[in-house]
């Protein structure tokens, strides 16, 4: 049994399964569904809720309030709401209720708006007007904060992927005047802000599936599924790097990039350096590492 000490920076009850950085606060978002709230010294703001009983598998901070995505497919069931930080976050159903009752009636609860998806979305990433998302099988969208549609398109081409039409849509990123869709399979995309039609293509050179992308003004990082990392910038991939295990999450700083993921910290700026840790880091919250038994950590 672990001594009082394990736990004296514990913040949250659950497995974390990644941190949304906000411009005031951080929204820690658990492999079941739950939300915390933490502010920009690490601090609970609220208690911690679970408003509807679906995982989250994307979600975005947006202009006043945090935009999230729950998928239920036992009951082929996906919502996007919003909620808005200046009420309080409340618990919603149970996964009781949702075999009980007509679920298509079941939303987050205290939403400020709450909409039901006929499909299943991949990725999400606030913009300037709003904010844009990718439906698996059907299109990207931008909606406005409100969720009115200001344009979709549909999904770009992947006949040039190498898995065959099974590509999925992970990351998003928005520009002044292209968002960059980016594929699993290594395919970038680029299509106008403006009504979304394509503007720009191409096929990195990557020799497995990307898990993640992360991204800065002037760079990219790229996190591939079995581990490592590569940096990208306009003309291509300027440098890879092995790391010891996946990295689940990076970010740019004053010229350096930072990541956690699988027992290491890490830091490339003219060179690459690497720190064991114990446990797995989950995400950034201030100058602290967010960890899987839920505790901050200082960052290695």
């Amino acid at each position: 049994a672990g001594t009082d000490a394990d736990h004296v920076n514990r913040i949250i009850s659950f497995t974390p399964a990644r941190v949304d950085v906000g411009v005031s606060e951080y929204t820690i978002v658990g492999t079941q569904g739950e939300l915390a709230r933490l502010d920009q010294d690490g601090k609970p703001i609220q208690d911690e809720v679970h408003p509807f009983p679906a995982a989250i598998p994307c979600s975005t901070q947006i202009d006043g309030g945090w935009l999230g995505v729950w998928v239920e497919p036992e009951h082929r069931l996906a919502r996007m709401a919003r909620l808005n930080n200046d009420i309080e976050w409340q618990d919603g159903s149970s996964r009781s209720d949702l075999r009980l009752s007509q679920s298509k009636n079941l939303h987050p609860v205290g939403a400020e708006w709450s909409r039901s998806m006929d499909a299943e979305p991949t990725a999400i990433c606030s913009t300037e007007s709003g904010f844009c998302f990718a439906l698996r099988s059907r299109g990207i969208y931008h909606l406005d904060p409100q969720c009115n549609e200001i344009w979709r398109a549909k999904l770009p081409s992947v006949l040039d992927g190498r898995r065959g039409g099974l590509e999925s849509t992970i990351s998003l990123h928005p520009t002044t005047d292209c968002l960059k869709v980016w594929y699993d399979n290594g395919l970038l995309v680029e299509l106008s802000m403006k009504d979304g039609s394509e503007i720009d293509r191409r096929s990195l050179n990557i020799s497995e599936r990307i898990e993640a992308v992360f991204h800065s003004e002037t760079s990219d990082f790229i996190a591939l599924a079995g581990g490592g990392f590569s940096i990208l910038n306009q003309e291509g991939i300027l440098e890879s790097h092995a790391t010891p295990g996946p990295v689940i999450s990076a970010r740019f700083v004053e010229g350096s990039w930072e990541f956690t993921g699988w027992r290491h910290d890490g830091r490339l700026s003219d060179e690459l350096i690497l720190k064991q840790r114990p446990e797995i880091g989950v995400g950034f919250v201030g100058q602290r590492i967010l960890t899987n038994d839920g505790t901050l950590a200082d960052y290695e």
